[in-house]
């Protein structure tokens, strides 16, 4: 069993702090520290986390989002960016993972309504999240950046939050 809980209290973002912290290579290899900080900023002004937690209470995985475009200082908030999301190994395989896209929907619609697309970047050198994004998404770009190459899959929220609802 697990459940997800959405940040919004110091605790919790502590928690989310720590795993993504810890996790971060496995997300993308090289990521230095101080980019988990960025990101968990702009988390924390432009979008919203989750933690999952298993029975025993312990992180086993994290989820976020950002409104709007960080290279256009976050305007254009029709545009979701799905943020650095990590499952431990023993729960990729799991409904956790659709799971977890469904709770990124709900949280994306609550916090705007008017959201008409999703876009997802992830390393080029993960196959496991290339894989998956390619089933719901089609890839719009990629782009060198200090720690690899990133590619950026891109859907609209219509066709996201039906992919995600297959599977209820």
């Amino acid at each position: 069993m697990f459940r997800f809980e959405i940040c919004d209290n110091n605790r919790q973002w502590s928690r989310f702090t720590d795993f993504y912290i810890s996790h971060r290579a496995s997300i993308i290899p090289h990521y230095p520290v101080i980019l988990v900080l960025r990101d968990i900023k702009n988390y924390v002004k432009h979008g919203r986390t989750a933690i999952i937690l298993n029975e025993c209470d312990e992180v086993v995985g994290i989820g976020s989002f950002v409104l709007g475009l960080a290279e256009a200082d976050f305007q254009h908030k029709e545009i979701a960016v799905l943020g650095n999301s990590f499952f431990v190994e023993e729960f990729r395989s799991t409904r956790m993972f659709i799971r977890g896209l469904q709770v990124l929907a709900a949280q994306i619609r609550d916090a705007n309504p008017d959201v008409k697309e999703v876009r997802i970047p992830t390393s080029a050198e993960n196959p496991y999240t290339n894989r998956l994004y390619q089933k719901l998404a089609v890839k719009l770009h990629s782009y060198e950046s200090a720690y690899g190459q990133i590619h950026i899959y891109s859907t609209s929220f219509h066709e996201y939050e039906q992919f995600c609802n297959r599977f209820c």
